[in-house]
Order: structure tokens, then sequence, then C-alpha cells
């Protein structure tokens, strides 16, 4: 029986310029929702969606191995952004960007990639209205809007510096207050950092849970 031996110019690398390490900012682990990744690169002023699938590792990493690899390594950087999409959350990104950016270096099995990625990025991901909070935690309810009465995505909406989430597509938001006190009149923030917009609630808890609330932003 013969046996195989692998020669050093038969060796590849396999390089990822990105890892994106999705956090529940909640709990600070792995998000519990299923994950996908969409990846677009940029063709002048567009973003044009690519069929390259991204690697999830089972601690919830977003990779995009082979992402650069190529013959010609005298070629520039190819532009790329990640966009994600996953069960229960909205990326903290989407209060300023549609997507994680990111350059991917050519790179070959001779020329390694300039610069390399040393670790993956931590990325934090906000309870969305469907998120699964326990039933121990009081949630606020709401929307946030324009003075027109629209709704308005992505929106940071916080209680001081404890709890924060953004608003969907259709402005809406669930908000946990978990060290907030009953009876204590609490303001909470609406921030539209895309387009330098803000609003601001106040709320006295328990009465508040019970109806949903409207921000309006301006």
């Amino acid at each position: 029986m013969s046996a195989w031996r692998l020669l050093p110019q038969d060796a590849t690398s396999m390089h990822a310029p990105i890892g994106l390490r999705l956090i529940d900012d909640l709990t600070g682990k792995e998000p519990r929702g299923s994950v996908s990744a969409s990846l677009e690169i940029k063709d002048g002023a567009d973003w044009l969606p690519t069929r390259i699938e991204a690697v999830v590792t089972p601690s919830k990493v977003v990779a995009y191995p082979g992402l650069g690899r190529q013959f010609d390594t005298t070629q520039p950087p190819q532009h790329y952004r990640v966009v994600l999409d996953v069960k229960h959350y909205i990326p903290s990104y989407r209060t300023t960007d549609d997507g994680v950016e990111f350059d991917a270096p050519p790179y070959n099995d001779v020329s390694p990639p300039v610069p390399a990625t040393s670790s993956p990025i931590d990325t934090v991901l906000l309870p969305a209205v469907d998120y699964p909070f326990s039933a121990a935690i009081s949630v606020l309810h709401g929307v946030v809007q324009d003075v027109a009465g629209d709704p308005v995505a992505d929106v940071l909406v916080q209680e001081g510096l404890r709890e924060r989430v953004i608003t969907d597509t259709r402005g809406a938001f669930s908000l946990p207050l978990r060290w907030v006190n009953e009876g204590v009149p609490t303001v909470i923030d609406a921030t539209d950092i895309r387009n330098g917009r803000i609003g601001a609630i106040n709320v006295t808890l328990p009465a508040a849970l019970t109806q949903n609330q409207t921000i309006t932003v301006a």
C-alpha cells in the first residue's frame, strides 16, 4: 500500500481578511439566534452583491477565509462590506453604517497578505423587538418617529449609559430596564446619529410598561 506525503510546494495558505466575533450586548455572550451574512463589493460609488458565503464558527465568528487569494498580488486590495442578519438582534453598526467595511489584500502561497488579520473584531448585537427577554426583566416597548410622524430606523434608544437598543425598519424598539426603580421618573433618549436628530421622553414604571411609547426625534 502506498502512503501519501505532502511536499512543501504542495502546501497552500488560507487567510481571512476579516473575522467578526458576535456578542449579545445584554448578556455579553454568544447570540442565541441564527446567523447569516451577505458580502458586498465596492464598485465605484455602488455596492454590488457577491455570491461568496461566510463561514460561521460554532462560537459565532463570521469569517471569509480565502478572500483575496489570487495569482497576481500586485493588484490593489478590494473593498468589501459584511451585512449581518441575526435573528433577535440588530447589529450596533446600524446606527452609523449599513455594514462592516474592510479591505481584502491580495495574497498567495508566496506572498502573504499585508496587513494580515490578527484576531476577530468584536461585533456587538443589540436586542430587537423579538428578543426573548427573561420574564423577570421589565421591557419598555415603543416607536421612534420624526416630526412628520414617519417611523425612523437605526435610532439608538438608551436609558442612561446602562441599557441600549436600536430601532428596526418600522421604528420599533423593545428596551430592557433592569436597573430602573418603580415610581421614579426615568429619561429615555433617542439619538438618530445618521441624521443628527435627538428626542427624549420621561417614563415611570410600572405604568409605562403597559402601553406603547412614542419618541419624536427632531
